[in-house]
């Protein structure tokens, strides 16, 4: 199996440190990873085994072997379809079609992304396991981030690189212009699935722009400013326009596919390693125009 190897350049700055520090304050490690390539002996400095109290000079050449990774029980790969737009040792951006869940849960054990990832994974001999960075919702289709290890995930989560997500959705009503919706949302009393906005909820915000519209619909361009759990759905069934065929916050209606019309068309971010932006678009699905070409007749 293939294991990713890191390595760094002491700056004259940094001179004098201990691995540890360096590790935590230049390379934005955890706590967490820090102690598993503690437990590994994976820490090398100038190509010689190293501890984590052992200072470092300037110039000096910082190496981590990252340990393979451990999947959890329910992660079985299947083989399964996979739109794959990139891929390189940290990261990898898929265009996911609506109807396949993310992870497998309780109320779906069959195939999903993160089980065809781990297919992938084995039929390249990759040690690594499944790292979401932009889940999307099981009825929700296009682009997502997934690191392909733990600290590409770290890196794109908590530290400084930009992850920016832009969405189309499809919704009911005449909407005009465009808008800022930064209601509060929360889980809905008595439901595990079903969130709602209230005034004592998790801050959100939601950014909008109209495209299109008739009396009927209107085709938005959305950016999400965070990430909460159905956010988009929620935000503009609030203002009285839900998602088309989105049932949980919407109406039922017969449609030529299922669920929400909602579409991640942009995603956009700089590489947790390199540095460098990378952006990635996908047009929305063909039924949507088919359909509003219809509503229009």
């Amino acid at each position: 199996m293939n294991t990713v190897t890191k390595s760094w350049r002491v700056p004259p700055e940094a001179s004098g440190q201990t691995v540890r520090d360096f590790l935590q304050k230049r390379a934005d490690f955890s706590r967490q990873l820090i102690k598993r390539v503690k437990t590994a002996e994976s820490i090398y400095v100038n190509h010689e085994p190293a501890s984590l109290k052992q200072k470092v000079d300037s110039k000096a050449v910082v190496t981590v072997y990252f340990p393979e990774e451990v999947r959890g029980e329910r992660m079985t790969p299947e083989e399964g379809a996979l739109a794959i737009r990139y891929e390189d040792e940290d990261v990898i951006v898929l265009d996911k079609p609506s109807s396949v869940p993310v992870v497998p849960s309780s109320h779906h054990e069959g195939s999903s992304i993160a089980t065809r990832l781990l297919h992938h994974y084995d039929k390249h001999s990759l040690s690594n396991t499944v790292h979401i960075v932009t889940r999307l919702d099981r009825e929700t289709s296009g682009l997502m981030l997934a690191a392909k290890h733990a600290y590409s995930h770290r890196l794109l989560t908590f530290g400084k690189s930009r992850v920016d997500r832009f969405y189309t959705a499809l919704v009911k009503g005449r909407l005009e212009g465009e808008g800022v919706i930064e209601t509060p949302i929360s889980r809905k009393p008595g439901s595990i699935v079903e969130r709602t906005t209230c005034a004592d909820g998790k801050p959100s915000k939601t950014l909008y722009t109209v495209l299109e519209s008739d009396e009927q619909h209107t085709l938005v361009r959305l950016k999400l400013e965070t990430g909460r759990t159905h956010q988009i759905r929620v935000h503009m069934a609030s203002i009285g326009h839900p998602l088309v065929g989105d049932t949980l916050y919407g109406e039922t209606e017969d449609l030529p596919w299922s669920g929400q019309a909602l579409h991640c068309h942009e995603l956009a971010f700089d590489h947790p390693w390199t540095g460098e932006p990378m952006s990635f678009t996908s047009g929305i699905p063909e039924e949507w125009k088919r359909y509003m070409m219809t509503c229009k007749y």
